[in-house]
């Protein structure tokens, strides 16, 4: 799992506002009801986004869906984005999640 992008998601949408957890466990449960049968859902972030569907999660930049033409680049550039965008088991991000709660609750 490339986690870089779900440690800027948490810190970019949920660290100034970890009631938002709540709704994101719920969604959790909801994507384990759903099995086998497919189902997604969006968390629309600021600057990160979250993508459910029954068994994994994905965190994506909300500026990679910006259109970017490959022609503006200066020969020998190219666009880095391997820290934008991070897949995760849904089982895994759960307890990713539940984990950083327990931190906060815990030394904050």
């Amino acid at each position: 799992m490339d986690h870089e992008a779900f440690a800027r998601w948490l810190n970019a949408e949920i660290t100034e506002n970890p009631s938002q957890l709540a709704p994101i466990f719920a969604e959790i449960e909801k994507c384990r009801a759903a099995f086998p049968n497919h189902y997604e859902c969006v968390f629309e972030g600021r600057e990160y986004s979250l993508y459910f569907d029954y068994d994994e999660v994905m965190a994506k930049a909300n500026n990679l869906d910006a259109a970017f033409d490959d022609e503006e680049m200066e020969e020998g550039f190219q666009f880095y984005n391997e820290e934008s965008i991070a897949f995760c088991g849904l089982d895994d991000f759960e307890k990713f999640l539940k984990a950083y709660q327990h931190f906060v609750q815990t030394y904050h």
